[in-house]
């Protein structure tokens, strides 16, 4: 063999050796890296366990870890649910915030956001400090409060926004709100009181501790753990979210039982009762939908049980009567007893918070508290297990899939003027929206979330509700181009309804440009989320709409410059220039203006209609738009959704 061979082989065994030893170097760098990666997160995850709650070591409740094995399809359908995630540990996968160093102000106040060693962190005014002034009600400078660095450890949210809890060093537990709201679909990091309707000349700060009043619904077998000699809080829940036991109560018990086949067969065969749990689907109307009623409600606690409450958690299990242990407040109606009113007038504030003035409810989230006004239930057997289920259906609403249409109603009312004569009743088309009989009867009126929500106490429409209380009626809210003397002519021709004393303008102009342009926040909320609702988009044609949406994007309000954006989006998709909700005032005016101009230039003389202020000459009524802008009800909206 020549040297030259012998030595090219050489060379090329040596770099195989060599590229042997790197590769064997990037594999150790490789393996170190991720143990590194690995004992970070858990060493990560042990700190948040530390600084949460103390978690899963409640009396008789057993957490939804355990409930998988025998109820695995149960699991999973109810895994997939926004209840669930309401509650989370702050670690990835839970944390839909963009932790990327932003800094975001609120009230005046810097909170900055990052990550760091897969844990994430805020840099804010000191909450416990800050907590302490909004206590002692001290008019104190707040920006003289030293920033600290805390750990974000909890989540509240997952569908529409995500807000965040930080731990407290100096009391044990107790965990404090980060005051930004993370809107998701936007993508974007908002204050948390512009996440609220809340009155622009209300300045109190939104300084909230979980462990007082947020556990009791975010959380399952809770207890805030107060220690009357030390003054802290020693919380612990089963589980954070809304777990099985929340619903099915504490499953110890029925576990323990079924760890005998026989107790477990005779169950399946339905040939013994579970005492030991329960399935709401099995209650009586009542009780069932008192399940939900534990946080779907407006309610206090009694004052036999306050103070149980604060030193030994939740009182209520299901199968419970809410009654046991909580006073159920309603809006006062005729009949009610003298007390109800009383309370009326010692509290209008607590009550213009949750109910519209009619005493149908307002604000989001108190759904069981409409619904057991309503006829369905309180003389029928209605529950919420009539149209939802936790299993089995969407995540966004859980509305049962095999009710199509208004099956959530004729499974009750099968009488053929509710289903194959249903145009006798609605004097609709059989399948247009106007014969759904929700949008009649459950219209969008009650607001949370950015969003109106369907009322869920079910009633015939009440024009004397929109003319007495400025309530918006389904009619109206439909047929956004009609007024409320046309909707008053229809119901008194169809219906017999009697004639009401209405204004010249309630008469000619239409209702919802009235509460959208007159009225106060939670009607133009309502009246501008309609205007990116499709049905009402079909029945009204859309052309007109848009330079009354306009002046609200510089409402006071910013959720209602927020919905008013987002329905201007829905009838102009090719909607020309910049919007920012969250922007100066002097900037929203400029976009505002920038957008009517767009708007005017790109769009041809409309139909005159007079009702929709459309002058002869097809353009905007801008003198009355701007009378009416001036006229508007700039009384202080607060709704405690």
């Amino acid at each position: 063999m020549s040297q030259t061979k012998r030595t090219s082989q050489e060379h090329a065994i040596l770099l195989a050796i060599i590229a042997g030893l790197v590769a064997a170097a990037l594999l150790v760098v490789s393996l170190v890296k991720g143990r590194m990666e690995a004992s970070l997160r858990d060493s990560a995850d042990k700190v948040l366990r530390e600084q949460l709650p103390e978690l899963g070591k409640v009396d008789a409740y057993a957490s939804s870890d355990r409930c998988q094995s025998c109820h695995p399809g149960e699991h999973a359908s109810w895994k997939d649910t926004f209840h669930r995630s309401m509650t989370m540990q702050a670690k990835d996968g839970n944390v839909f915030g963009a932790f990327d160093n932003q800094t975001i102000l609120s009230d005046g106040l810097e909170y900055s956001v990052y990550e760091t060693n897969n844990t994430f962190w805020a840099r804010m005014p000191d909450p416990d400090l800050l907590m302490q002034a909004a206590q002692k009600n001290r008019k104190a400078d707040l920006t003289e409060i030293p920033h600290v660095d805390r750990q974000v450890v909890m989540t509240t949210g997952s569908h529409h926004y995500q807000t965040y809890w930080v731990e407290s060093p100096r009391m044990e537990t107790l965990l404090q709100t980060l005051p930004l709201v993370y809107l998701i679909k936007d993508k974007r990091w908002i204050p948390r009181e512009a996440a609220f309707m809340r009155g622009p000349e209300d300045r109190e700060r939104m300084v909230t501790q979980w462990n007082h009043h947020c556990i009791r619904c975010h959380s399952t077998g809770w207890n805030p753990g107060l220690n009357d000699d030390t003054g802290m809080l020693e919380t612990e829940v089963a589980e954070l979210g809304i777990s099985c036991e929340a619903c099915h109560g504490p499953g110890e018990e029925h576990i323990a039982l079924h760890q005998n086949p026989a107790n477990r067969y005779g169950s399946r065969l339905g040939n013994d009762r579970d005492q030991a749990i329960v399935n709401p689907a099995k209650l009586d109307h009542e009780r069932s939908s008192h399940v939900c009623g534990q946080c779907h409600g407006v309610f206090i606690p009694k004052d036999e049980v306050a103070m149980q409450i604060a030193h030994e958690g939740v009182q209520f299990k299901p199968g419970d009567l809410l009654s046991d242990s909580r006073y159920y407040i309603h809006y006062p109606m005729e009949g009610d007893p003298k007390t109800r009113w009383d309370e009326l007038e010692k509290n209008p504030a607590f009550f213009r918070e949750r109910w519209w003035e009619d005493g149908s409810i307002l604000a989001g989230g108190r759904e069981f508290t409409g619904m057991s006004r309503s006829e369905c239930y309180v003389s029928g057997d209605m529950s919420c297990l009539s149209c939802h289920s936790m299993h089995d259906a969407p995540p966004a609403d859980q509305l049962k899939p095999t009710l199509v249409r208004n099956q959530s109603c004729t499974q009750c009312h099968t009488e053929p003027a509710y289903n194959e004569s249903i145009s006798d009743h609605t004097f609709h088309m059989q399948d247009s929206s106007g014969s759904d009989c929700m949008n009649c009867h459950m219209p969008h009126t009650t607001y949370a979330l950015f969003n109106a929500i369907r009322t869920h106490q079910i009633q015939s429409p009440r024009l004397k509700s929109s003319t007495e209380f400025g309530v918006p009626n389904a009619c109206n809210l439909c047929h956004l181009d009609k007024s409320l003397g046309w909707a008053q002519d229809h119901m008194a021709d169809r219906y017999g309804n009697e004639d009401l004393k209405l204004t010249k303008e309630q008469k000619s102009i239409s209702a919802g440009l009235l509460w959208m342009l007159k009225g106060h926040a939670a009607q133009r909320a309502v009246a501008a989320w309609h205007m990116g609702w499709e049905p009402a988009i079909e029945v009204s044609n859309p052309d007109w709409m848009a330079p009354f949406l306009i002046p609200l994007l510089e409402d006071p309000y910013p959720v209602v410059r927020y919905i008013a954006y987002r329905s201007l989006q829905r009838i102009w998709p090719e909607i020309l220039g910049d919007y920012d909700f969250m922007a100066s005032k002097d900037i929203l005016a400029a976009q505002s203006n920038a957008l009517l101009e767009a708007w005017e230039s790109n769009t041809p003389p409309l139909t005159p209609n007079a009702t929709v202020m459309i002058n002869d000459s097809g353009q905007i009524n801008h003198r009355l738009l701007k009378r009416m802008l001036r006229q508007r009800d700039n009384r202080s909206i607060t709704i405690k959704e």
